[in-house]
């Protein structure tokens, strides 16, 4: 998969209570990524950082910890769903303008 079809602004949506580390908004660009909290939110796990995105279904992702991390991801036009190392599925839209 090219990582262009990251580039964009993407909001999470009808995510479960172990998706609460994940940031409400992430800003992909072609090599970096910067997500926002939400209101509510404390520390999130995706703050800012480098990504890539291996095979057809894999993003690696640096962590607020400068760790490098492995998600299972699914695009499928402007929804994007990821599932971390726990079995945590969440979704991403895609943001317009």
């Amino acid at each position: 998969m090219d990582p262009r079809v990251l580039v964009g602004v993407w909001k999470k949506s009808g995510a479960p209570t172990c998706a609460d580390k994940y940031p409400e908004t992430i800003a992909f660009s072609a090599t970096t990524y910067r997500g926002t909290r939400g209101a509510s939110q404390g520390m999130i796990c995706w703050d800012a950082g480098i990504y890539r995105i291996e095979g057809s279904n894999t993003l690696v992702i640096g962590t607020a910890t400068d760790e490098l991390i492995r998600y299972e991801i699914s695009l499928q036009g402007d929804r994007l769903d990821v599932t971390d190392a726990e079995g945590c599925r969440f979704t991403y839209q895609r943001q317009s303008g």
